[in-house]
């Protein structure tokens, strides 16, 4: 890692680089790149040609927006990563259709089919994390001080896994929490960056424990108005008045699995699952993509592009939760947003500026969460300076509903990352059954891993 001025050009490296959002993640970086000393990113990815459409796409809107931004795409992961600062994972192993056959596998079965809460995130784990490992490995051996940057879900079990084996220079980052602080900021009338929340959780299964305007706690007014917040805050809509009263605090959206994994399952298990209805956006738009790119029609394909991922993100849980809360966003409003890389920046800027910068992280807890091991990777904001990430201690207590469910759902996360390890099938059934929506039913655990071994992008079995 260089020094922390940012007065040298800093190296960004990128493994998935054919990943559908590398366009969205490369605009964001560009309004960035400048004082982040950010001049060239390199990419890779197993898919070369698809990469290069992509950075096609990506090279056009640079243009656009004026950058001097460079893009190299490069055929080896150990080229892409030489000389690196900061390098970025996202990708997803087994492709959408891997996805589509998680999560239709367990609501065949009547159990919760979602991308990351229960099944779905499990066999996503046990896909992703020796992927993970075994590129946490090579790299460690090209760029030993590099910080990496995991954004491959399930974002919390995968980092926690690199954890386990030794790497400290690795982050799990979620727009998950950063989002609904957005929604928060929108709805006081207030800039994001006047707002400083506690979060206590893991990925996906978060809430929001005090939040701060001016440096006082907002949370309580909030409470007292829950009506209005759930009719204007999209993530919040989801829960009832009742639910949110009960944990007194605001929970982040992926909540609402645990508390209606049998509602969703009646909802979903006779139409498209999200995972399906993906595969198949995708299994149209790369050919249209490829076609445009041959054609030189750049432009076209950027404006292909912005419509599909702006269906996308309209759409998101919308199928799952039965809401009719529109988004409302349009390509210019999506792009403008914060995603992913939005937290990432803030996450570069404090381990390499002369400034402290503050954001939600997946890292260890370092004691935060008392019925948590202090080296147990929870979600929480952070303090980010001087290359260092120091948990930010929270200030009030834990509602006994919220860490029940944190305790139990840490319990599934570790035995999936050991089952991970092994890849024995009967460490996977025992695993699973630990999951929450699971409760301990350890026949219908065995029947899902069972049925999911016996269909194609299974996790490699011992």
């Amino acid at each position: 890692m260089r020094g922390n001025q940012m007065k040298e050009p800093l190296k960004l490296a990128i493994i998935g680089g054919g990943a559908f959002r590398t366009p969205r993640l490369v605009y964001g970086l560009i309004r960035h790149a400048a004082q982040l000393h950010i001049r060239a990113i390199d990419f890779y990815d197993p898919d070369f040609e698809r990469m290069e459409e992509l950075l096609a796409v990506s090279r056009h809107v640079a243009a656009k927006m004026g950058s001097s931004l460079v893009l190299n795409p490069r055929r080896s992961m150990e080229e892409a990563v030489t000389g690196a600062d900061f390098i970025f994972l996202t990708y997803r192993v087994g492709g959408e259709r891997a996805r589509a056959l998680d999560e239709r596998c367990a609501l065949d079965l009547g159990v919760l089919g979602q991308e990351t809460v229960g099944p779905g995130g499990f066999f996503m784990a046990l896909r992703s994390i020796p992927v993970t490992l075994e590129y946490v490995r090579r790299i460690r051996d090209i760029a030993p001080n590099a910080w990496i940057v995991n954004f491959t879900n399930p974002a919390g079990i995968v980092t926690e896994a690199v954890h386990q084996a030794g790497d400290r220079r690795f982050v799990g980052v979620c727009d998950t929490p950063y989002h609904l602080q957005m929604e928060f900021a929108e709805y006081l009338g207030v800039p994001v960056e006047s707002l400083e929340v506690e979060t206590a959780g893991l990925n996906h299964l978060g809430w929001f424990t005090k939040i701060l305007l001016n440096g006082e706690d907002v949370l309580p007014r909030l409470m007292g108005e829950i009506p209005r917040v759930v009719s204007r805050i999209r993530p919040l809509s989801f829960f009832t008045a009742e639910e949110i009263q009960a944990f007194q605090s605001f929970p982040t959206e992926y909540v609402y699995f645990y508390l209606h994994a049998e509602e969703v399952v009646s909802r979903t298990k006779d139409r498209p699952s999200r995972g399906e209805l993906i595969e198949d956006s995708m299994t149209s738009f790369f050919p249209r993509l490829h076609q445009l790119v041959q054609d030189g029609s750049v432009e076209s394909a950027w404006e292909l592009y912005g419509s599909v991922i702006t269906g996308r993100s309209n759409s998101y849980l919308a199928n799952e939760t039965g809401s009719a809360f529109p988004r409302g966003l349009n390509p210019e409003s999506l792009f403008d947003s914060e995603g992913y890389e939005g937290v990432a920046i803030r996450l570069m800027e404090g381990l390499v500026a002369d400034r402290r910068t503050r954001a939600i992280l997946n890292v260890p807890s370092a004691g935060i969460m008392p019925d948590l091991a202090p080296e147990a990777v929870v979600e929480c904001a952070a303090f980010i300076e001087n290359d260092r990430i120091t948990p930010i201690p929270l200030t009030r207590a834990i509602p006994t509903a919220c860490g029940d469910l944190i305790r139990d759902t840490k319990r599934f996360e570790e035995a999936t990352v050991k089952a991970a390890r092994s890849m024995r099938i009967e460490d996977a059934a025992d695993a699973l059954a630990l999951h929450p929506i699971l409760r301990g039913q350890k026949a219908k655990a065995g029947d899902v891993v069972q049925k999911r071994s016996q269909l194609p992008l299974a996790p490699q079995w011992q």
